[in-house]
């Protein structure tokens, strides 16, 4: 049976008595006891594996929906904690923010075929969660709290670049869950009447890209370069829409930023993630990946289905945090071309490789 969050009040204050971490990290900012949600996942493990590098302790709560493999480097590191567990339990949330100075909130069902699926299920694991994330949070003393968002949320303009106050105008059911959970987790964190306030942030990710141990094909890039590699077809369904993009591992490096700024520059600011440089339209993302695989060739296909395009400006996280994205679109591409000829990857349909087909039950 599962306990209300009222009654782990009084809980609470037995879990939260340590002694605060005064040690620091590499670099320079103090080392911190970090709860990864979605640790395993596609971003979440390059999450842990910067945090691990700056000296930080870390614990991974994740449903291991796609297994754990993604951490499998980092498991005999003293400093890492793997738990199992959904994020929709409130018992492990609250066992697993017990003794934590932040929490990095990456778990969820992501990107728009997926949330589709059921949406139910999307409302109650990413917005639902959200609200239970965050009580649980103020319970445990939680000092920061750093939350996946999305540039989807912008969904179509016909504005040059569009930044943090731009207007919202949402496509799909994931792009809701995530504004819904950013509501969230702004007001319910900042109460002018307490001093128990959480350092909140939010991160609006660009589309993601690029090679991970826990690998996806069902972002454009990726699965642009597996075509390319494995049929010599790059299929560009319109060309014309504009994507922000983003190295997952810049992404990841993104999120450690935030963790280890000064309070002041990221309490309750939202932040969107990814590089001025990398605002591309589809085809010439195709064009990208043609010009480094060999023997391939971009194929234009009409396509009306999707009707996202957006450019974004990054000049906040640049200026504010000094962060800047460190890898472009070709680096994403020629990596994951080298990744698939050494494990000879010949499917890049597979069901642990996509999100797109995947609910919660």
């Amino acid at each position: 049976m599962q306990c209300s969050i009222a009654e782990m009040k009084v809980q609470s204050k037995h879990c939260n008595n340590y002694g605060r971490n005064l040690l620091v990290s590499v670099t320079g900012s103090r080392i911190m006891r970090v709860l990864v949600t979605g640790g395993a996942g596609y971003i979440g493990s390059y999450i842990v594996e910067e945090l691990l590098q700056n000296g930080h302790d870390v614990r991974v709560l994740d449903s291991m929906l796609w297994g754990d493999d993604a951490l499998e480097p980092f498991k005999d590191d003293d400093n890492l904690e793997i738990r199992e567990g959904d994020i929709r339990h409130i018992e492990d949330l609250s066992y697993a923010m017990k003794g934590m100075d932040a929490v990095i909130h990456m778990a969820g069902i992501v990107g728009d075929p997926a949330c589709g699926v059921n949406e139910q299920a999307t409302q109650s694991v990413n917005v639902e969660a959200t609200k239970s994330l965050v009580e649980i949070a103020k319970l445990h003393d939680i000092d920061r709290l750093i939350f996946a968002s999305t540039c989807s949320v912008y969904g179509a303009s016909e504005l040059m670049e569009l930044n943090e106050g731009s207007f919202l105008n949402p496509l799909s059911l994931y792009a809701k869950s995530k504004i819904d959970s950013e509501e969230i987790i702004l007001h319910e964190t900042h109460d002018k009447f307490s001093d128990d306030n959480i350092t909140s942030t939010i991160l609006r990710l660009g589309t993601i890209f690029g090679w991970s141990r826990r690998m996806r094909f069902d972002l454009v890039v990726n699965i642009l370069t597996a075509k390319a590699v494995l049929e010599g077809d790059i299929p560009v369904f319109g060309g014309e829409q504009y994507r922000p993009l983003v190295h997952v591992h810049d992404a990841s490096r993104a999120f450690v930023a935030v963790l280890e700024a000064d309070e002041e520059k990221v309490d309750h600011q939202i932040f969107n993630v990814g590089d001025n440089d990398l605002n591309y339209q589809i085809k010439k993302v195709g064009k990208i990946v043609e010009n480094t695989i060999d023997d391939a060739e971009v194929r234009f296909v009409e396509h009306k289905e999707d009707n996202r395009t957006y450019r974004v400006s990054f000049d906040k996280i640049n200026h504010i945090l000094g962060w800047e994205a460190e890898k472009d679109i070709t680096d994403g591409v020629e990596e994951i071309k080298q990744w698939m000829a050494e494990e000879d990857i010949t499917d890049y349909s597979r069901e642990d490789m996509r999100n797109s087909e995947y609910s919660y039950m």
